[in-house]
């Protein structure tokens, strides 16, 4: 297995994004102790990861794969449903203000991977490791080093041939447009909100 490959594989989007999201979720908690026991976030992130799965996997058994973007879109589809769950959660159990927003930007992204894939097939390894590791750092510079993460990726997916240039360039295009929103909007996770969910 090439370098390039193995890069692919190990950060892989699923994978990329539940570590990404744990990463949050563990640093939230770290930041503030009083917001209750670790466990049971950790849980709601697994459960909404068997949901997203069950999406997955389950979508093209129901309804077929001649879906626009094959199965990109349940991919996508099964990442809204798994952080729109973890949003909720998080919302109702009023767990702090770091992970709604993360949480919305990954919905956001989704659904403009599901507009874009069928058209252009940008990198979904480039998208789904720049918008968690940029909302990463917006919630604190120390997770600076994981924008080292995209770019390696951009290199990776054209050396395996997955991509073209463009289509890998194109992640980060899509990934800057939703974190370039999001700054906009002031809706990036950030630990100086005071506690205060900025959605």
């Amino acid at each position: 297995m090439s370098v390039a490959t193995t890069v692919s594989t190990v950060f892989a989007p699923e994978l990329f994004v539940l570590v990404a999201t744990l990463s949050l979720v563990g640093y939230e908690r770290r930041i503030d102790p009083a917001l209750g026991p670790l466990a049971r976030r950790v849980g709601v992130v697994a459960g909404a990861w068997v949901l997203a799965f069950a999406v997955y996997q389950g979508g093209p058994q129901v309804v077929g794969t001649g879906v626009p973007g094959g199965e990109d879109f349940y991919a996508a589809l099964g990442l809204i449903v798994a952080f729109g769950a973890i949003a909720l959660a998080w919302r109702r159990l009023n767990w702090g203000s770091l992970v709604p927003p993360y949480a919305a930007l990954l919905v956001v992204t989704s659904v403009l991977h599901l507009v874009v894939v069928p058209l252009w097939d940008a990198s979904n390894h480039v998208i789904y490791a720049a918008v968690p590791a940029g909302a990463l750092v917006a919630a604190d510079r120390r997770f600076a080093p994981l924008l080292a993460v995209p770019l390696v990726l951009v290199w990776s997916r054209v050396t395996t041939g997955a991509h073209t240039v463009d289509e890998a360039v194109g992640g980060l295009l899509v990934a800057g447009v939703v974190l370039g929103g999001a700054f906009a909007l002031d809706r990036l996770p950030s630990s100086t909100t005071n506690g205060v969910d900025p959605l």
